[in-house]
């Protein structure tokens, strides 16, 4: 990285807070404008912590965009592709798309079997009793604290290495400006300024990708690109890729990592309560369309930095006046700054300072709301105040709020002191979750899941998962430091562990002695409504009325087809099968009938067929502009007018 940063240490300071406190002045406001003039309360429990369970596609797909897309995925997607090549960026997409698209199926059987719940572990305590429901809440929290922290070390490296600002003082004040308007606002609030961020991020990732494909005057085209990609390949050729090249799918290290990136991104979705408070705040009907169209979209995020940022640092390196970078440099996802600051001066400096923070404080948001819905429902509310009202719930979420902003800085800070890098952790994420995939994934599928399944899945593989990790580092390295806990295939060793144990100990146990769990029990869960009674009538849960719940005097065949909540289960059923249809079609396209046929050829991309691929990535990212910009102001039109003209005395 460059000796001195581009950027005053005032200039990280002024962003940091002062961004942070303007997001959290303007959350206050909405927040205050919702409480004034809609029919929603921040101050409700299931408004704070599930949005009332009546979100829109739109604001659904925003959230879902930005909570997914950290400052891990900026600056590692452009790693990958800075190290491998065109298919790092690629793999990267792959590996999270997937797992919210999957999402979209298994969020239509929350909504069936376990509409009530606000968290996942509140459905295991239901179904397999405390063990179930502390196992599950402890994958929980060691994925958010891995992953809160992970957020900050890779926006807390940026701003020091773009503005020289102490890395100690960026990893504690960046939660500061996030806790206040999260704290404020609860889940609603979240959303909304996750589509704000989001649609200044990917504003900023168009002005990058133009600058590099069209208006640069040292690359400016996709052809100039790859020659120079073609020169970083003589002089530096990634090894296991065919003949060195960087514009080829024929990779080893691109095909290990695929399965990495996969595992991890299976781990993240389901052990994240951030990604269940967004199936569980959306509205019933849109709920699997929200999910699929999110993961869609979130594809043209990683896309556009590897392929945009990651290579350009990998072509710039051809350069004799571009700055060397070290491997820590590399690790800690600096490759990205550096060229965007090459290529754009202080200019981009200060775009790319803006981008990270944006995504950082957007999905640092997600994982506050995530634990303290954790921490105040499965904690203070189950072991500790089982009768806590609504109030008392939403001033407890507050408090674990600034908890969780404390604790987050100081285990980055903890990490960035021995020397743990942004790609240590995204290595390490995969070891530590994805055990918990079967297990807690079939808690809503599968009814035949047992207590020690569950348990046994989740515990016993991540303890698997542990052992083999480390045993692989100390056969392969010869001992167990931070360097050989990193190494590609001692993370393809415990990656691979905790999702094969997690999964043949809850599948064996549970066809050993299956649960016959009836569905019943979740789906006439407790609950807590904005007055803070519990067992509250169905219509304050569900999005329907009491139109449209069944009558005492109807059929029985008729009544079943809709369940407590009032919700169809019909049409439920039909959407899960929809959309298990659709992610099948998606696996297939990007995990294989795209990319198998380049990796098995021994093909480099000419200029042409490169600059077709870019062309797929701009169009890609244009879906996301419409998915993100303009789908949440279509559909929330009429509400928006309304509250304008509430605003200015007209109504």
């Amino acid at each position: 990285m460059s000796a001195n940063p581009p950027l005053p240490q005032g200039v990280g300071y002024a962003v940091v807070l002062g961004l942070g406190l303007f997001f959290a002045l303007m959350m206050n406001v909405i927040s205050w404008i919702q409480l004034k003039f809609s029919e929603f309360s921040p101050n409700s429990a299931s408004e704070f912590s599930a949005a009332s369970r009546s979100l829109k596609t739109g604001l659904v797909v925003a959230g879902i965009i930005s909570s997914w897309t950290w400052s891990l995925t900026l600056l590692q997607s452009a790693t990958q592709s800075y190290n491998m090549g065109v298919s790092g960026g690629w793999w990267y997409a792959v590996g999270g798309t997937l797992q919210i698209a999957v999402f979209s199926v298994i969020a239509s059987k929350v909504k069936m079997n376990a509409n009530r719940a606000t968290t996942f572990p509140e459905v295991a305590y239901i179904r397999f009793g405390t063990a179930g429901h502390l196992a599950f809440l402890w994958c929980g929290i060691v994925c958010n604290s891995i992953v809160s922290a992970c957020i900050l070390l890779g926006g807390g490296t940026v701003v020091t290495a773009l503005t020289g600002m102490d890395a100690y003082a960026a990893l504690f004040l960046i939660p500061v400006g996030v806790s206040i308007y999260v704290a404020t606002g609860g889940l609603r609030a979240t959303f909304i300024s996750d589509a704000t961020h989001t649609f200044f991020l990917i504003g900023i990732l168009l002005c990058f990708s133009f600058t590099v494909f069209a208006s640069s005057d040292i690359i400016g085209s996709p052809r100039k690109l790859a020659e120079l990609l073609a020169l970083a390949a003589e002089t530096n050729p990634v090894e296991g890729n065919y003949h060195g090249s960087y514009l080829t799918f024929r990779s080893r290290p691109g095909a290990i990592f695929a399965v990495q990136s996969i595992i991890t991104g299976f781990g993240l979705v389901t052990c994240d309560q951030g990604y269940w408070s967004r199936a569980i705040a959306s509205n019933p009907s849109t709920t699997a369309r929200a999910y699929f169209l999110g993961g869609f979209a979130w594809f043209s995020i990683p896309f556009t930095c590897g392929t945009s940022l990651g290579l350009s640092a990998r072509a710039l390196g051809t350069l004799p006046d571009f700055p060397v970078l070290s491997a820590f440099d590399v690790s800690a996802g600096l490759a990205a700054v550096e060229a965007v600051t090459y290529l754009l001066g202080k200019a981009g400096a200060v775009l790319m300072l803006l981008l990270v923070f944006l995504s950082v404080t957007s999905a640092l948001s997600a994982e506050m709301i995530a634990t303290s819905t954790l921490f105040s429902y499965d904690i203070y509310r189950h072991y500790f105040r089982p009768k806590a009202t609504s109030t008392e719930l939403v001033t407890a979420s507050r408090v674990f709020i600034v908890f969780w902003a404390i604790f987050s800085g100081a285990l980055a800070s903890i990490f960035h002191a021995v020397g743990i890098s942004l790609g240590w952790l995204f290595y390490f994420l995969g070891v530590s979750t994805a055990s918990g995939v079967f297990p807690i994934a079939l808690t809503f599928l599968w009814k035949d899941l047992s207590t020690a399944g569950a348990v046994a899945g989740s515990i016993g593989g991540m303890a698997i998962a542990l052992v083999v990790w480390l045993a692989t580092a100390k056969g392969i390295g010869g001992e167990i430091t931070v360097d050989t806990l990193s190494d590609q295939w001692v993370s393809f060793a415990g990656n691979a562990a905790a999702i094969i144990s997690g999964g043949i100990l809850s599948i064996g146990l549970s066809l050993w002695r299956p649960a016959n769990f009836d569905w019943e029990k979740t789906r006439r869960m407790e609950v807590i409504g904005g007055d803070g009674n519990f067992g509250e009538d169905a219509s304050s849960v569900g999005e329907t009325d009491e139109k449209e719940k069944p009558r005492a005097d109807e059929p029985a065949e008729v009544g079943a087809e809709r369940n407590v909540d009032g919700l169809d289960l019909r049409a439920l059923q039909h959407t899960y099968k929809v959309y298990g249809l659709i992610f099948i079609v998606l696996t297939l396209v990007i995990t294989f009938i795209i990319p198998v046929p380049l990796g098995a050829s021994p093909y480099i991309f000419s200029h042409k067929f490169f600059a077709g691929f870019v062309g797929i990535m701009f169009a890609w990212l244009f879906l996301a502009t419409f998915l993100v910009v303009f789908l949440p102001i279509i559909e929330s039109r009429h509400a928006l007018v309304r509250i304008t003209k509430r605003l200015l005395g007209r109504q």
